[in-house]
């Protein structure tokens, strides 16, 4: 073979050298087009960042430049209102009383909480939290979901104007960013916070605020019992696209919780022409919180998802099931077998269920246990319907609470959980008067009472007035051993003074069914929630009696009504007490109720739950959290 490197042969290197340059060429240029690509895409990001930096800061400017500012951490002030006295700063919240005696109140961010969980150092986003709301809720939708269950499930779903700190229990600009008080009360000023949107991403307007309380005032509408905390209220008007303002009827303690209360639901989800189309939207719950309804199992549970498109921070929880274990037993089995997350309110472990696992050495180490007392704790009792014949006086009711060993409930079958009461208010609150003592367990004198009202033994060992026997239903919720062992024990002390009681149990929705329609002799019940002071008027105003309001017992004082409406515009908090404690005076000598005892709160949580610890308003579970090495749900 000839082996000579002719010119045939130069120009084929040569084409193949150029080939080979053409192609790390196009490689180098595609490669350096992607790096441009990557940059070009971070650059668009970090414009994003700064173009929703830049909207927040502008909105801080706007506020600031409309209200003023705050220098040197909060001791001083430069305002652009002329006459602006006095403010202060406090973990973001700036309060002020202005020239003209009106308060203000301005928070440029939301505040954390005061155990903000992702500053732990262990905190991680992810996992579920699966809570009971022992009984399923007729309706979720706002405003008509008049029971505990549904009014449970709004929460994480539903926002208010104002929040309250858990911990210091002072309210603070959430959903707005700003509030103004008139100096004589009587007008509420509230600015939305720029950036907040619905779960479906609509920005919230003040047209929504406006449509949320018209919707309440609607008569049509089944919220009687929440209208009444807003009948107060003379009317809302838009002052723009992000300003309300309320006007008061008349000065009311309690104003800036109910109307800054005011949860807003979005106009264009729940927009109706007639009441009653709103009434028959039960399932519909859309709000601007940190998480959304996804699905309703009717019968087993609500599924709940993290909102992607929420304004705030990042909701920790993938998922909040809440199920509808209505019986105490199967509810504490679920935990432990770890199903549940945690057993507290609506219904929290039965003391004895509590000291039992406690002090089980079996038990210790695997599961959280908190006891506490807050001055809004639950409360039970035995409410007589007033408008029976056997109950209409209140010399029966009083002997009826005398034939009842109030003391022995709590230390024999509450396992010493619970406080005696002496009526409406709870014994850690101020409106509670500690001067009124209990009635006392004393059956010779109650026996007394009843024959002073007219009540006389009949043959059968019954007691009898006007040919009438006394004998009733006392109906009570299914599914909860303490209120049974209650009402057995009521029935066989009762017996004793000749009074014949059947116990009637029903399952919880149809309890709520019949109380609110009245077809009922007497109920063992319980109350539970509310703000360490709290308004008479729903449960114990005689306007509350009709359209299925909350004073389903029938009570009826006029001295009450007036005390009642006089402690409402009294801003004095010396001079309101007063008023509270001559109402409870009035309550307790009526005995509508016998009040039993203010239950002391439990709580059991999952070990890998952490920042659980209650505050003084109760237990806060979008505080916790589950370090990623722990986290259950993936």
């Amino acid at each position: 073979m000839d082996s000579r490197f002719t010119l045939k042969d130069a120009v084929f290197v040569l084409l193949f050298i150029v080939v080979i340059g053409a192609v790390v060429f196009v490689g180098w240029m595609f490669h350096y087009q992607e790096l441009r690509l990557t940059a070009l895409q971070q650059t668009v990001g970090q414009l994003g960042d700064v173009q929703k930096q830049q909207l927040a800061t502008l909105g801080r400017m706007e506020n600031l430049l409309r209200n003023g500012v705050t220098v040197n951490g909060g001791t001083g002030v430069a305002s652009t209102e002329a006459g602006t006295q006095a403010s202060t700063q406090v973990a973001g919240v700036i309060r002020r009383k202005e020239a003209d005696g009106s308060q203000y109140v301005y928070c440029p961010e939301v505040p954390d909480s005061p155990r903000q969980p992702d500053k732990r150092p262990d905190y991680a986003y992810g996992d579920w939290l699966v809570q009971n709301l022992g009984m399923e809720p007729q309706r979720v939708t706002p405003f008509i979901a008049n029971d505990m269950a549904g009014q449970m499930a709004s929460g994480p779903v539903l926002e208010t104007l104002v929040g309250q700190d858990p911990q210091t229990m002072e309210w603070y600009p959430y959903l707005a960013d700003w509030y103004r008080i008139s100096a004589d009360g009587l007008k509420l000023t509230f600015h939305l916070r720029n950036g907040v949107c619905f779960s479906d991403g609509v920005p919230m307007t003040a047209d929504d605020v406006l449509f949320s309380y018209n919707t309440i005032m609607n008569k049509d509408v089944d919220a009687a019992p929440l209208r009444a905390y807003y009948d107060k209220i003379e009317g809302c008007r838009k002052v723009d696209d992000r300003t309300v303002e309320f006007t008061m009827k008349q000065p009311y303690f309690l104003a800036l919780t109910f109307v800054g209360g005011l949860s807003v639901i979005p106009e264009h989800v729940y927009k109706f022409e007639k009441g009653e189309d709103f009434n028959k939207m039960s399932a519909v719950l859309v709000g601007s919180g940190p998480y959304k309804l996804d699905r309703w199992d009717r019968g087993q549970k609500l599924v709940f998802v993290r909102n992607d498109k929420y304004w705030g921070d990042r909701p920790t929880f993938d998922r909040l099931v809440y199920l509808f274990i209505g019986n105490t037993e199967a509810q504490v089995e679920s935990f432990f077998k770890g199903d549940l997350d945690y057993l507290g309110e609506p219904i929290q472990p039965d003391p004895e269920i509590y000291l039992k696992y406690t002090r089980d050495p079996a038990y210790a180490g695997k599961f959280q246990a908190y006891k506490f007392d807050e001055p809004s704790a639950m409360y039970m009792y035995i409410g007589w319907n007033c408008a029976k014949p056997m109950f209409k006086d209140k010399e029966t009711r009083q002997a009826l609470t005398m034939l009842i060993d109030r003391k022995a409930i709590i230390s024999q079958m509450m396992k010493g959980f619970g406080v005696e009461m002496t009526g409406p208010f709870n014994p850690l609150s101020k409106q509670n008067d500690p001067s009124i003592k209990p009635l006392p367990y004393d059956p010779a004198a109650a026996k007394a009472k009843l024959a002073a009202a007219g009540w006389k033994m009949g043959s059968d060992g019954v007691l009898e007035r006007d040919g009438v026997k006394f004998e009733f239903d006392l109906s009570l919720r299914t599914g909860v051993p303490i209120r049974e062992q209650i009402a057995t024990y009521v029935q066989q002390q009762l017996k004793q003074a000749g009074i014949r009681v059947r116990l009637t149990p029903w399952e919880s929705a149809v309890l709520l069914e019949r109380l609110d329609n009245r077809n009922f002799d007497a109920a063992l019940a319980g109350w539970g929630g509310g703000t360490p002071e709290s308004d008479p008027k729903q449960i114990w105003s005689s306007e509350s009696i009709a359209d299925k309001g909350s004073n389903y017992v029938g009570f009826r004082n006029a001295e009450a009504d007036k005390l009642i409406l006089e402690g409402e515009k009294t801003m004095d908090e010396d001079k309101r007490m007063e008023i509270w404690h001559q109402f409870q005076k009035i309550v307790y000598d009526e005995q509508p109720y016998t009040w039993l005892y203010s239950e002391e709160d439990d709580a059991f949580i999952q070990k890998r739950f952490k920042n659980t610890e209650p505050y003084p308003t109760g237990l806060a579970p979008l505080d916790w959290y589950v370090p990623a090495a722990d986290q259950k749900y993936r």
